[in-house]
């Protein structure tokens, strides 16, 4: 047994989904809704074994999102509901 849970893991077709939102919505240097993220980097971490990304960071800002020990809620979920929270106050 692998240390991340493949049913929280992000699936190729997730992935995809997320990487649309982003563009749609959160891509660094588009005015975007009140909400907007500016993602300029992704950095996936794609376990081979079994093809599911088990971790992912969004720069700037490093916010990561790990499938790992702990974890409960599958991460398309937290990461769709992350772009989609209003931004934090600095």
């Amino acid at each position: 047994m692998t240390p991340e849970t493949p049913e929280l893991a992000l699936t190729l077709d997730q992935y995809k989904a997320v990487m649309q939102e982003i563009w749609k919505n959160h891509r660094w240097g588009h005015s975007g809704f009140d909400h907007s993220k500016y993602i300029k980097y992704i950095r996936p971490h794609w376990d081979m074994r079994d093809g599911m990304c088990f971790s992912i960071q969004f720069d700037p800002g490093k916010k990561v999102f790990n499938s790992g020990y702990g974890e409960t809620q599958p991460m398309y979920d937290r990461i769709m509901n992350w772009l989609n929270e209003p931004l934090e106050e600095s």
